[in-house]
């Protein structure tokens, strides 16, 4: 996982690759809400805007075949943590079709509190649990960015 803010991303010694996809991100901000293949399957962005949700336990995801880049536009958005290797209990699989599956964890996850222009990047294996609220629910607008790894198809 590596969190950091937009205007850092020159200077935060990321690979290439992941560095000129966070260079989209101002661009991608711009998008009315929707899914947008950027190159094919290897880069797609979605843009999201929702309420964040008040939980003191939810769902985390993760992915097998995709880096997640959340990128929070406007708002305040807390993401649950958890490293891969962490005991969970999966709860919906749909890693196949989708590349995501739930889990629950008794583990306390780390928080990341997002305010606008801050990024994160969960690789796969680790769980994370976007859409939070830090508070009380706000509205909240954001890219996420899934990235395919090199050597994946389908």
């Amino acid at each position: 996982m590596f969190c950091d803010h937009i205007e850092n991303r020159a200077n935060c010694g990321l690979p290439a690759e992941l560095r000129d996809a966070l260079d989209l991100l101002p661009e991608l901000a711009q998008l009315a809400p929707g899914r947008y293949p950027i190159n094919g399957d290897k880069l797609i962005a979605l843009v999201q805007e929702m309420e964040t949700l008040v939980r003191a336990q939810g769902r985390f995801e993760h992915h097998t075949r995709y880096l997640d880049v959340q990128y929070l536009v406007s708002g305040r958005e807390k993401i649950g943590y958890l490293p891969a290797g962490t005991q969970t209990l999966l709860l919906e699989d749909r890693l196949a079709q989708d590349d995501i599956a739930f889990s629950s964890s008794p583990v306390a996850p780390c928080e990341l509190i997002l305010h606008p222009g801050m990024f994160a990047v969960f690789y796969p294996g680790e769980l994370h649990r976007p859409c939070g609220a830090p508070e009380t629910p706000e509205r909240i607008r954001k890219v996420v960015l899934k990235i395919k790894l090199n050597g994946e198809t389908g």
